[in-house]
C-alpha cells in the first residue's frame, strides 16, 4: 500500500466514523404518564324550614330582647314584653358537597318593616358532624335562629323579611 491509498484509506474511515457518530446523535425518545382527574360537585345550599319567631307582646315599658335559638325555643328577656304560645321554628338548610369539604358561613337577617332593633341572626348550629366540615355522606343540616328588640313605641304589625345564608368553600 502505497502512502496515497493509505491516506485515501485513513480519510474514508474518518468519514465513516463522523456519519455513524452523526447517526447516533440524532433521533427521538419518548415516555408516557397516566393522566387524571375527579369532578366533584359544588357546594350548595337549600333552605327547607322557615325562621319563625311566633307571636310575641311589645313592652309597656323598657325594652325587650326576642330571641329564637336554634332549637325553637323563644325567650324574652328585658322589659315587661312576653312570649305567646304560638308556632315557632329556627331556620333549617341542608349544605351539600363533597364529604369532608370545609366551609364557613355568613348569615344576616333582616326585616322590612321598620321598628325593631338590635336584629341579628343566630350562629348556625351542626345537626350532624363537625359545624364546617361536611360529614362522610357529603350532607349537613345547619340551625338558625335570631333575635330583635322592641319597645312600646314598635308598631304592632306582622314583620316580615329575610334569613340569608352564604356557605363559603374553596
Amino acid at each position: 500500500m502505497n502512502f496515497r491509498n493509505g491516506s485515501i484509506a485513513a480519510t474514508a474511515a474518518l468519514v465513516m466514523t463522523s456519519v455513524a457518530t452523526a447517526a447516533l446523535a440524532a433521533g427521538s425518545v419518548s415516555t408516557t404518564a397516566p393522566a387524571s382527574v375527579t369532578i366533584l360537585s359544588p357546594v350548595t345550599i337549600t333552605k327547607t324550614q322557615n325562621l319563625v319567631f311566633g307571636s310575641v307582646v311589645r313592652p309597656s315599658t323598657g325594652t325587650t330582647t326576642i330571641t329564637l335559638d336554634a332549637d325553637n325555643g323563644v325567650t324574652a328577656s328585658g322589659g315587661d314584653g312576653s312570649v305567646v304560645a304560638s308556632v315557632t321554628s329556627s331556620a333549617k338548610f341542608d349544605v351539600v358537597g363533597p364529604a369532608a369539604q370545609v366551609y364557613t358561613t355568613a348569615q344576616t337577617l333582616a326585616f322590612t318593616q321598620p321598628g325593631l332593633t338590635g336584629v341579628t341572626a343566630g350562629l348556625p348550629a351542626a345537626t350532624t358532624g363537625t359545624l364546617g366540615t361536611l360529614p362522610p355522606g357529603g350532607v349537613q343540616e345547619l340551625r338558625y335562629g335570631g333575635s330583635f328588640s322592641m319597645t312600646n313605641a314598635t308598631t304592632a304589625q306582622a314583620y316580615t323579611g329575610n334569613l340569608t345564608v352564604t356557605i363559603n368553600y374553596n
